[in-house]
């Protein structure tokens, strides 16, 4: 069954989307689970109040979403979802359990947003300060990349398209369990370009994830089912570095098509030591 992924700042609406969805799919007779702080007995402003406990909250709602997502429940990840790293982990859990995904962004004016904060009950509402720093670190779904797409925008004042979503979910082709690693012919013409183009979605995901992870940490990359290692020297400079090296040395000694991202992945981690 489907994952939604609800997407959107703080107070942006995400639950009372997601309780709409929950009723609808529930009155269609589909089995529906709905995961978010709430859910885990995480307080918000406990669960994101620094790096470390932000991480901690991130997995704790990326496990319990893993382990609910079967073939015979539609579930609902009813949280920040706000940095597109962690939305391509999601992604990664949906192609995995070869189910549906799509992104749901509740796109709400940042003062509409600040006003039903200050209108919770204070033992649920943001603190002033953690509202305006998660919601300036919240990235914007892009349909162009896979783990954000299909993607449907809603402002406040529009309607869930339910048909449409309906469609979406279990009309279409699920996602396929390893499609990334699968091989895949190339002519040398478009070597380069893939080269490029997959170097840059791993540096990207990289990029993000150095945010909120420690020395440590094995980061899911898009293409591979190999982790990269998150190590002392590690930093955005030097990771620059690391893809115009791997760019250098690929094109001397070309790997495989299909095994481009894993010789990236290996070359990153090779270079802690």
């Amino acid at each position: 069954m489907p994952l939604i992924v609800l997407s959107g700042p703080p107070c942006s609406g995400k639950t009372t989307r997601a309780k709409e969805l929950y009723e609808h799919f529930t009155n269609l007779g589909k089995k529906v689970i709905i995961v978010n702080e709430e859910s885990l007995l995480i307080n918000k402003n406990e669960g994101y109040k620094d790096s470390i406990t932000e991480k901690m909250t991130r997995g704790s709602l990326k496990g319990a979403t893993d382990r609910n997502l079967s073939k015979d429940t539609v579930v609902i990840s009813d949280s920040l979802n706000y940095i597109k790293g962690y939305r391509y982990e999601l992604y990664c859990i949906a192609r995995a359990a070869g189910t549906r995904l799509l992104v749901l962004y509740c796109n709400t004016p940042r003062d509409l947003a600040k006003k039903w904060n200050s209108e919770r009950d204070q033992s649920v509402a943001y603190s002033d300060k953690l509202l305006d720093e998660l919601t300036n670190r919240f990235e914007v779904p892009n349909p162009k990349n896979r783990w954000d797409s299909p993607l449907f925008t809603l402002e406040p004042q529009h309607t869930l398209p339910h048909e449409l979503l309906f469609k979406t979910l279990f009309e279409v082709q699920e996602l396929r369990p390893n499609y990334a690693t699968q091989s895949q012919t190339l002519s040398p013409a478009n070597f380069v370009h893939e080269l490029e183009t997959k170097t840059q979605e791993i540096t990207s995901v990289i990029s993000d994830a150095l945010q909120s992870s420690m020395v440590g940490d094995h980061i899911k990359v898009p293409g591979t089912e190999k982790r990269v290692v998150i190590h002392s020297k590690l930093n955005l400079v030097e990771l620059r570095n690391q893809r115009r090296q791997f760019y250098k040395f690929a094109q001397l000694h070309p790997p495989q098509p299909h095994l481009i991202a894993d010789s990236f992945v290996d070359f990153l981690n090779s270079s802690s030591n």
